[in-house]
């Protein structure tokens, strides 16, 4: 029943997979390890950017630059030699240096190309024996190391090398794993950690790339003066091209080293803690560990060649990461921007006008900066005091009811108070109820009045 979910859940893993395959292959035949085709012949990148006819032309001409520099240098050194006492090179020992780095020109293209070529097959072979025994990427071996707790009765434990194991088609790892305890937490987890780690990697290759061409270009400047330093300047050149070309190789065998071993560490037979929360907690701890490290990876590689290259090549892939996230997003956050700001434009110019909107745009003040009302507020106003005139009639109207209520209660009033006797002008009956009533006080405080004076004036002659 619940088989769609688990395909699901699969889904996401293999994509994983596959896209961790997409990105090793580039980083491959950016490294070297695969090869490329160029004109239908195979070579790898390097060999085929070095020996590119616009780099070879470069190449040709830093040659030039560079035996006239050696010449000028070369004189140099003999002007020393004569004419400095502490010297310790000869005039003829100053030629003979000249000889050898001219010499050197000549040889430099040719060492370099039996460099990369047997380098490439010493990794290539480096490559194959740490890749799980998968011909095709690491991702059959990640399916096939996460699914090592899902395998059916009698399915070998190498069975993602089985030919017939297709890790893409959900169909076929059925055939070998019940797909209901497969690792798919831990697959996610190891698996987006070699993607950023690849990601990283991939910017770096084609760092490395430019920088052995341009290396490869300038040699002959830096061999120029040899002639006059004994060689430092060349020294120089010599670690920062063997940093910059074996660094590569070293972060693409750390990816195929990291993906065993977490193969190794996700595996239900290693068991760290008795309780199962800690024992996920620690596997999943070398997982993330694993993943940071690979960014320093490139750093014990360089430093094993030359004290402190690493480091600072390391250093150096911060920075131009930084600055590449710096570059990317405001790029990424373009189509955005743009579609929010046509949106906008569309509003303002719906509300204040196409002019008031393309004044805005420009930077000049318009008639919405001087309080004019867009076209929603001077319809919010309008609502409103066709709300506030409703409700003034309203209460007019009440009170019109009001007083009408009271008028006609009057007139009730005064109806039963005459009996059946007769009838009369409403209004007048409602007026005369009321100017009776001020009669009877008038009339009241009167028959006081006199009341009063009477009975003064009989005390009076009683007296």
């Amino acid at each position: 029943m619940f088989d769609w979910f688990w395909s699901f859940l699969y889904g996401i893993s293999k994509s994983i997979f596959r896209i961790i395959d997409g990105l090793m292959s580039c980083a491959n035949m950016l490294c070297g390890i695969e090869p490329i085709k160029y004109q239908g012949v195979e070579m790898d990148f390097v060999t085929f950017l070095l020996q590119n006819k616009n780099v070879s032309l470069g190449f040709v001409g830093a040659a030039i630059v560079g035996v006239i520099l050696t010449f000028i240098f070369g004189v140099i050194a003999i002007i020393r030699a004569v004419t400095s006492e502490k010297s310790n090179v000869t005039p003829a020992q100053a030629t003979v240096k000249i000889g050898k780095t001219l010499l050197t020109f000549i040889f430099i293209p040719i060492c370099l190309a039996i460099l990369v070529y047997f380098t490439n097959i010493i990794m290539q072979a480096l490559y194959m024996s740490t890749s799980g025994g998968s011909t095709d990427g690491i991702g059959r071996f990640l399916a096939g190391a996460f699914g090592q707790d899902a395998r059916k009765s009698g399915i070998p434990e190498d069975f993602y090398l089985d030919p017939s194991f297709d890790y893409t088609s959900t169909g076929s790892a059925r055939k070998f794993m019940d797909l209901t305890d497969y690792d798919y937490f831990f697959s996610w987890i190891g698996g987006v950690c070699i993607l950023i780690s690849l990601a990283s990697i991939l910017l770096m290759f084609v760092d490395r790339a430019i920088s052995i061409v341009i290396l490869f270009i300038v040699s002959p400047i830096s061999l120029s003066t040899a002639v006059f330093d004994e060689g430092q300047h060349f020294k120089l050149w010599r670690d920062q091209f063997f940093v910059k070309f074996l660094t590569g190789y070293g972060c693409i065998i750390a990816l195929n080293i990291y993906a065993l071993i977490i193969g190794a560490i996700t595996s239900d037979g290693l068991v760290f803690f008795k309780n199962s929360f800690l024992n996920n907690l620690m596997k999943l701890a070398f997982i993330i560990g694993g993943a940071v490290s690979m960014q320093r990876m490139m750093a014990l590689i360089g430093n094993i060649i030359a004290q402190g290259a690493g480091s600072n090549e390391l250093r150096d892939n911060a920075i131009a990461t930084s600055q590449m996230k710096g570059i990317l997003a405001p790029i990424a956050k373009a189509p955005f921007s743009a579609t929010t700001g046509a949106v906008n434009f569309v509003r303002d110019a719906r509300e204040h006008g196409i002019g008031a909107a393309i004044g805005s745009r420009l930077g000049f003040n318009t008639s919405k900066d001087y309080g004019k009302m867009s076209r929603t507020q001077s319809r919010q106003n309008d609502q409103l005091m066709q709300k506030k005139e409703d409700m003034r009639r309203a209460t007019n109207a009440s009170l019109g009811g009001s007083i009408a209520n009271k008028v006609v209660s009057a007139i009730s009033g005064d109806k039963k108070q005459e009996g059946g006797g007769g009838g009369g002008n409403a209004v007048a009956n409602a007026i005369g109820g009321g100017a009776a009533k001020q009669e009877k006080k008038e009339n009241s405080m009167v028959d006081n009045a006199i009341n009063n004076s009477l009975n003064a004036k009989k005390e009076k002659d009683e007296k």
